[in-house]
């Protein structure tokens, strides 16, 4: 009798552990994916095939954004039509310009709503993102995002696009010649790309207005005397402007100059980059009448 209950109660210890083995491995598989874990797929998804911008695929967007940001965000792309909407920075770095080092995140505020900073310097300078997480089923949303200068991403989406009492700023892109990439970014014939800041009225097409600007930009601007503007010549405008799948195509009406071979990498680089600074545009075709612009200035 002794032995019989000795044998039952090791079999109850055993099926006991069997059990807790069990809840355990159950446990695991019920665990969370980690926060930190969410915002870096963001970001890796954002170097593929981005969530903004797109209007092809709004599932893309509720995997990483909750319902009522994500119905934002979708809602911003479709509304811009192709151009500049509310977003008019990369989402992910708060910048236009970007050359991104030191990247790091981790999760800084743990809890039922964790926070998770993305760290970095771009252009040299030191930058903190927070993004705001609350939990989906077994895993995390992002809620909104918090940029270093004070504003968030709910707070841009929700901001009237164009308020009628408010102008807009854009960058033109002028030249510094023989500056060996000191001030900006090094182009043919050891010149620099500058950005300069110009306000313009506000328009649901600023890429169109931008490159307007530029075209009217004197080639010695007053405001700016150690720069040059290379887009000058005979009747040049804007005829139209457009953004598919992340090519911008300009065409522009007249006639630019070119006074010698060093011309062409800077007349080139001032209106790609100017096109560039608008986180939709990742290629840029431009062209002059019925010629593309390399042939038109060669």
């Amino acid at each position: 009798m002794k032995s019989f209950r000795a044998f039952l109660i090791v079999v109850i210890t055993l099926a006991g552990l069997c059990v807790s083995v069990e809840a355990a491995q159950m446990a695991r598989g019920r665990a969370r994916v980690a926060p930190r874990t969410v915002v870096l797929s963001l970001y890796r998804q954002h170097k593929r095939r981005s969530p903004f911008f797109q209007t092809r695929n709004r599932a893309l967007v509720d995997r990483y954004f909750t319902k009522v940001l994500a119905d934002m965000i979708w809602e911003d792309a479709r509304s811009s039509r192709g151009e500049v909407g509310a977003i008019s920075a990369d989402p992910l770095y708060n910048a236009q310009d970007r050359q991104i080092k030191n990247f790091v995140v981790q999760e800084v505020n743990a809890g039922i709503t964790p926070e998770v900073a993305a760290s970095f310097t771009n252009f040299n300078e030191q930058h903190k993102i927070i993004f705001l997480m609350v939990p989906a089923g077994q895993s995390w949303k992002v809620a909104d995002i918090k940029y270093d200068d004070g504003s968030t991403l709910r707070g841009i989406l929700l901001a009237d696009r164009n308020p009628p009492d408010r102008g807009m700023n854009v960058k033109l892109y002028l030249v510094a010649l023989d500056d060996k990439g000191k001030k900006g970014k090094k182009i043919g014939c050891d010149d620099s790309l500058v950005p300069v800041t110009r306000s313009i009225q506000n328009t649901a097409a600023p890429l169109s207005a931008a490159i307007t600007q530029l075209l009217a930009t004197p080639p010695h601007p007053a405001e700016n005397p150690q720069l040059e503007n290379f887009w000058k010549g005979r009747n040049l405008s804007v005829r139209s402007v457009s953004i598919r799948n992340g090519t911008a195509t300009i065409y522009l009406n007249g006639e630019v100059f070119v006074a010698g071979i060093c011309d062409i990498p800077r007349i080139e680089s001032q209106i790609e980059e100017t096109a560039r600074q608008f986180p939709t545009v990742k290629r840029v075709n431009v062209f002059i009448g019925r010629r593309t612009l390399r042939d038109a200035i060669r």
